[in-house]
């Protein structure tokens, strides 16, 4: 590694991963916010796309998952892509992938072609599918590993059945657990001086999100699965959301520990409700009628004030506010976000001025930064294969060679 290495171009930073290099072949939503996450507190990340760029750039999140990094184009099913590729991984410290297992093998860049190449690499990879699960083989993507890891079918909700999830909970799962696992192996490297392999997926990122599941039907008695599995019976109020006037909406909890001074009842001016459980004993017709005069008197209460009023009385209860007023369109930020730094303008070269999550993760004594907007497809091949030793037409070919 000298000095004049393309991969050593980067400006540097006070973060707390300054010096870290990261190669980033990842595509969807685990890989790309995973390495957001590292990039962020000074990682010094190069994206690896193919010629014409990551296939998923259209995605809605992308210009916020692939900022803070560099981009490069190279065709890895080409020998002069592969050549490109194998200088960059002298230098780096840690190589992302999301491919399915055994294709980066057979394009000789799986763990054991490079990690013999430079051994103190950290190599991640992120599919869908564990290797080794009866799925591994198959192409997946979040939707398929919500259904196929039963995420999907033990949802609370009103209706029994399985439920598609908007949000991508195995992605989600899987972003936070690969930085962990980076990192992990990197302190280790300080102890061994190699590298080694780890080893997530979308299918262990649901997993996470399912424990807290699996741990109702499996220790929690049949009285209380009704209540807390599939479906809550009409008339719960342990979470639930309600519509005010304006058609806002709050969401108000009774399961907060918390000891409020007057009921929900009282201040919004209805007949007290019987206590949790005796309303549990209650018939379901006469459940439901506590829920349709409670959901009608709420309509009857700007949003603003209610919250007031519920939480001066200690209840555990919070406006319902939309993307818009989150991120301040057209106007300021939602205070609570504007405080912390989390709401940011960002210059995108393609989509021109955006508003986007601020850095996700406080660091007093090394605060991280957005290191800039999602780069153009190979907008730094010329400044990270220059000083690799490629001419000027070798690196224009980088950026057209399709197999």
């Amino acid at each position: 590694m000298t000095p004049a290495s393309g991969m050593r171009e980067a400006p540097r930073m006070t973060g707390a991963l300054d010096g870290v290099r990261i190669l980033d072949l990842s595509w969807g939503i685990a890989g790309p916010l995973g390495v957001l996450l590292l990039a962020e507190q000074g990682a010094d990340v190069v994206k690896v796309e193919p010629p014409g760029g990551d296939p998923f750039r259209a995605y809605q999140g992308y210009a916020v998952w692939n900022r803070s990094r560099r981009s490069v184009t190279v065709d890895l099913k080409r020998t002069a892509g592969l050549d490109a590729f194998g200088r960059l991984i002298d230098e780096a410290d840690v190589v992302v992938e999301t491919f399915r297992p055994g294709v980066t093998d057979r394009l000789g860049i799986g763990f054991d072609a490079l990690h013999a190449r430079n051994p103190r690499l950290v190599y991640a990879s992120c599919p869908a599918y564990p290797e080794g699960h009866r799925l591994a083989h198959r192409p997946g993507y979040d939707a398929l590993v919500q259904a196929s890891s039963g995420q999907q079918w033990e949802q609370p909700g009103w209706r029994m059945g399985p439920i598609f999830l908007h949000m991508p909970m195995p992605s989600m799962g899987a972003a936070f657990l690969l930085p962990s696992g980076i990192l992990a192996a990197l302190i280790a490297r300080e102890e061994t001086g190699r590298g080694q392999h780890v080893r997530t997926s979308l299918f262990q990122g649901a997993l996470l999100y399912t424990t807290q599941i699996w741990q109702h039907v499996e220790k929690a008695p049949a009285a209380f699965h009704d209540l807390m599995g599939k479906s809550y019976p009409p008339g719960i109020h342990q979470q639930m959301l309600f519509e005010v006037e304006g058609g806002k909406w709050v969401h108000t909890s009774v399961m907060s520990g918390l000891t409020p001074t007057k009921s929900q009842d009282e201040l919004l001016g209805l007949e007290e409700a019987p206590d949790p459980f005796t309303f549990m004993a209650l018939p379901p017709e006469e459940r439901e009628q506590f829920t349709v005069r409670r959901r009608e008197a709420y309509q009857h209460h700007e949003r603003e004030a209610l919250v007031r009023a519920f939480q001066e009385h200690n209840h555990a209860v919070e406006a319902v506010i939309t993307m818009e007023e989150a991120l301040g369109a057209g106007g300021a930020p939602h205070p609570q976000l504007a405080a912390n730094g989390m709401v940011v303008t960002v210059e995108d070269p393609e989509l021109g001025t955006t508003t986007q999550i601020g850095v996700p993760i406080n660091l007093h004594g090394t605060p991280g930064a957005i290191r800039g907007p999602q780069p153009l497809p190979g907008q730094h091949n010329t400044e990270i294969f220059g000083p690799l030793g490629y001419s000027a037409e070798e690196i224009a070919a980088f950026s057209t060679e399709v197999s």
